[in-house]
């Protein structure tokens, strides 16, 4: 679990194309789709060693008006469920009632600890609440209570769905920074995994941001 210390753009492609193998877009059999939204440094990492983003800092400062939050709003306007590792939730929380930014928006966080130990403020005991199932058990269940688009956050936890083959699509924003060590967004056992490009916008702050949908084998 990755935390994340500034707005939740900032928390928060492995690719190896297979040219013998055609391919197609590929959902969860009911219909769920899990989507990443992170940005990341050329050399890979989500956050430093100690898990700071504070190099993302200038980044945002310098967007300009024309930039907004680039694409932030729009993304989160199509999802109806938040999958996020303990750590980002705890930071999430800890920046005040204010600075919320999901709305009303369901937040299941995936915790190996027990639900008493995940602290949950009365505010948002309604919709957010702690899992410990596998991610194709979260987005099974997530499909028979109604959810149809979920975003997963946290440097753990995306690991997690990608070892299970429980990741979709991803919306990487690209980093004009070598940061030379830190906390990686793909695992080194990471799955081989072919992408189609979607879409590429670049911003004037130096950010590239990349739309990828996951392909699958016939």
């Amino acid at each position: 679990h990755t935390p994340c210390k500034h707005a939740p753009f900032f928390t928060s492609i492995y690719q190896a194309l297979s040219p013998t193998h055609s391919a197609k877009p590929t959902r969860s059999n009911d219909g769920m789709k899990a989507t990443v939204y992170i940005a990341l440094t050329l050399d890979g990492h989500i956050a430093a060693p100690d898990g700071s983003v504070s190099f993302l800092d200038q980044y945002r400062s310098s967007a300009s008006q024309e930039d907004g939050d680039m694409g932030f709003s729009e993304f989160l306007k199509s999802v109806d469920l938040l999958v996020m590792g303990r750590k980002t939730w705890d930071q999430v929380i800890s920046f005040g009632e204010e600075m919320w930014p999901y709305g009303d928006r369901n937040v299941w966080i995936w915790s190996r600890q027990s639900p008493s130990e995940v602290h949950i403020p009365e505010s948002r005991s309604k919709q957010a609440r702690v899992v410990r199932a596998s991610p194709p058990v979260i987005l099974k269940t997530a499909g028979r209570e109604g959810f149809g688009h979920v975003y997963v956050d946290g440097g753990a936890t995306i690991q997690e769905f990608l070892r299970h083959d429980c990741i979709h699509e991803f919306v990487l924003t690209r980093v004009p920074l070598l940061l030379g060590s830190g906390i990686p967004l793909f695992a080194s056992d990471a799955n081989r995994l072919e992408l189609e490009h979607l879409t590429t916008t670049s911003y004037s702050n130096g950010l590239v941001q990349s739309h990828y949908r996951v392909m699958k084998e016939r």
